[in-house]
């Protein structure tokens, strides 16, 4: 299977930075990186990330530099080792002194039939699966949300509460699934994961029309919207394909 990602920003009047899109075909990763801060952090980790990456898997039983979970899969672990090493070298060289640069990250793998991914911060995760509503997978409660005065309705600007690179640690979400050929993973940069989305189906997410829905819902609000979409490769479509065919014979 392969990973296929689209994504829109919306400006709102409330603006938040638009990520870093990095979709790497060799390790089969997607990355989203929000840049608090000097821009070029968010460049630097996912360098960092997809060289790591790219060295474990060309040999999985490589030495990890990190002691490995045995709670995570392999993938699942090569992506905490490269988030931490990003975390690292974005610590020593940006934050050692003083807070120059943070980001918040979304970092996903497909290795077989497991897709993991990570966060710190970052977006809203729905998954949808054929016709039914999607399900919810990760919400992260940010600044702009816990602070707000909800006797008001005024929105506040847009407010990381987690950002990786400013300490030598980092809390980090990590976890995975048992991926179908079809699924589409729905990702909201937004302060709420707005209301309107637990309505929709997977076989009916359009990224104009969800744009335009999200906007209307709330339109003083910025947000990006990410859509990663799972697909057959040709030899596994082709392989359904003749499995069909004899079939019907």
């Amino acid at each position: 299977m392969k990973l296929r990602f689209q994504n829109r920003p919306y400006p709102g009047e409330n603006t938040r930075p638009t990520p870093e899109v990095h979709i790497d075909e060799t390790t089969n990763s997607v990355f989203v990186v929000v840049p608090w801060g000097n821009r070029e952090a968010a460049k630097k980790v996912i360098d960092r990330m997809t060289e790591y990456l790219a060295f474990a898997a060309q040999d999985r039983e490589a030495t990890s530099p990190l002691p490995r979970l045995t709670c995570l899969s392999t993938s699942a672990n090569n992506l905490r080792t490269a988030a931490l090493l990003a975390n690292d070298m974005i610590f020593r060289e940006d934050n050692r002194e003083e807070y120059r640069a943070g980001v918040e990250l979304f970092a996903a793998t497909l290795y077989q039939n497991e897709l993991s991914w990570l966060q710190v911060g970052g977006p809203q995760l729905l998954l949808g699966r054929g016709s039914q509503p999607l399900l919810p997978l990760g919400a992260n409660i940010d600044l702009a949300l816990d602070l707000r005065d909800w006797r008001s309705k005024h929105e506040l600007p847009a407010l990381p509460a987690q950002l990786l690179g400013l300490d030598a640690n980092v809390n980090l979400t990590i976890n995975s699934f048992r991926a179908r050929a079809g699924d589409r993973l729905l990702l909201i940069n937004h302060s709420q994961t707005p209301e309107i989305t637990f309505s929709w189906r997977a076989d009916q997410l359009k990224m104009d029309e969800m744009v335009r829905q999200l906007a209307k819902h709330s339109p003083r609000a910025a947000f990006w919207l990410g859509l990663l979409e799972i697909e057959a490769s040709a030899m596994e479509s082709q392989l359904t394909n003749t499995n069909i065919s004899g079939d019907v014979a």
